[in-house]
């Protein structure tokens, strides 16, 4: 274990102990600009955010509000708690949002139901290729970092010991006919490394919307999915002209010069840094 596993883990442990509640204790709600959010006591990512700052992720907010249309439909694939999906339900017609952490689900229905969030629709299904049961981390620090079974797992993923529980999975494409859903004009995409699955059972869903907002991180394409930038990409570019970089507000041509915006994904993994990409019709 690294010297920095090591002072992560003991700072978590730490914390645990000095901020315990008692063993009944379910979470703790937060009154943060995002809304009236309640969490695990345990998360020491987010939730230390939404106890310290009072909000999470404004400036991601900002920017989607601005891409998002009134009468717009929009899906959130991974919504944790809900510090997106309940601030953007408000600019939207309607939104449906997929959670596959049946605790942090727990949580995002309260959630809705303290905000008052009248037209969204969830469901507690992983979204990937096609309809299964998959192995899924729970994690404990960092609630939002909770994935499918990695192909490859490293320490990084299990440090604090995350139950290990079967969750069933779905293709997007299979669940809007199944359940008669309206179909997204938007898709919002942060899952933890199953990107590449997903993808793969939504390609009707890609053809017709008008943006694809997801969270890009070098490590989870690797050991997660198993998988290369090319092969992901791959599934991309019939649907998309332009790319758009939150971390450098850089704009990639990827009808011209797909070449360019690979390099950057090499940067990003070079870096090891992570990156919240728009991908555009138009």
């Amino acid at each position: 274990m690294s010297e920095k596993w090591k002072l992560l883990l003991k700072n978590w442990k730490f914390q645990r102990k000095k901020n315990s509640f008692g063993k009944f204790t379910k979470g703790i709600i937060y009154d943060t600009a995002n809304g009236i959010i309640s969490m695990p006591h345990d998360d020491m990512m987010i939730g230390k955010r939404l106890s310290t700052e009072g909000a999470w992720n404004l400036k991601e907010i900002d920017l989607l509000k601005k891409i998002i249309h009134k009468e717009d439909v929009v899906y959130v694939v991974g919504t944790h708690v809900g510090t997106l999906l309940i601030p953007l339900s408000k600019h939207c017609r309607n939104i449906v949002g997929y959670e596959a952490n049946p605790e942090t689900f727990w949580f995002l229905k309260q959630n809705l139901t303290m905000n008052e969030v009248t037209n969204a629709e969830i469901f507690n299904l992983a979204i990937g290729d096609h309809k299964k049961s998959i192995s899924f981390l729970m994690n404990k620090m960092n609630t939002g970092g909770s994935k499918i079974k990695p192909v490859k797992d490293i320490f990084k993923y299990r440090f604090d010991a995350p139950k290990e529980i079967e969750i069933p999975m779905i293709s997007l494409d299979e669940h809007i006919l199944e359940k008669d859903l309206q179909p997204p004009n938007g898709i919002i995409m942060d899952i933890e490394g199953a990107e590449f699955f997903a993808l793969q059972g939504m390609p009707k869903t890609l053809k017709e919307i008008r943006f694809l907002y997801m969270e890009y991180v070098p490590h989870h394409l690797k050991n997660v999915s198993a998988t290369t930038k090319e092969q992901l990409f791959e599934l991309l570019k019939p649907y998309f002209a332009r790319a758009v970089s939150s971390r450098k507000n850089i704009e990639f041509d990827l009808s011209r010069s797909p070449a360019e915006f690979l390099k950057y994904l090499d940067e990003l993994e070079a870096f090891e840094r992570v990156d919240d990409i728009l991908f555009l019709k138009t």
